[in-house]
């Protein structure tokens, strides 16, 4: 894995544990909620950010130690040792590769039957799709969209466009996407810097 190995938990990692309601907040490694502040309904104090974000009843305390009630509909990732889950359609989505180029799979599966036990079929619907860490757009994972995403540095750009097989360009896309990674490693950036970015 590429930009930053997944399942690192240094204290100056990026990006820090924690909930994120925002693409700036988690850009910024400032998350809207630290682990410390989760709190679940029946006051147990064992249990991981994923354990938490998947709690029916999501609450937290404030930096005045008041509880509160956290929507679901704010979330927009949580990171947790290094591994980021990334919300989108009322699911969480694991990063695969972390970097200025991200990559993911996003995928839903189908739920058959109304019985217990539930079976999923994970052939449902997936896609794989590419985060641009500089603006917070999610594109589908395709040829065009990483030649977008490769103009930023002009000589990897170049050297990818001028594949002239469209079969070689799709079997090397991720090798692409990691060598533009380990060329521009991913940074916290400040909220000046994402408005910036998201402006252009």
């Amino acid at each position: 894995m590429t930009g930053l190995s997944q399942g690192q938990s240094s204290e100056n990692a990026y990006p820090p544990d924690g909930v994120y309601s925002s693409f700036s907040a988690f850009r910024n490694g400032i998350p809207d909620l630290n682990r410390s502040q989760l709190i679940r309904a029946d006051k147990s104090t064992d249990f991981t950010i994923r354990q938490w974000v998947n709690t029916e009843k999501l609450l937290y305390i404030d930096s005045n130690n008041i509880e509160h009630n956290f929507d679901a509909g704010r979330f927009w990732c949580f990171a947790e040792q290094g591994v980021v889950h990334l919300f989108l359609g009322n699911k969480f989505h694991k990063v695969h590769t972390l970097g200025q180029i991200t990559y993911f799979l996003e995928s839903y599966p189908t739920i058959k039957g109304n019985m217990a036990p539930v079976v999923t079929d994970s052939r449902g619907s997936s896609a794989y799709r590419f985060l641009d860490m500089e603006t917070g757009d999610i594109m589908d994972y395709t040829v065009e969209n990483l030649e977008d995403l490769l103009e930023r540095d002009e000589l990897l750009f170049l050297e990818y466009k001028s594949i002239v097989s469209l079969k070689e360009k799709k079997k090397k896309m991720f090798a692409y996407m990691e060598h533009f990674n380990n060329k521009h490693p991913l940074k916290k950036i400040t909220d000046e810097e994402v408005n910036n970015q998201i402006a252009k």
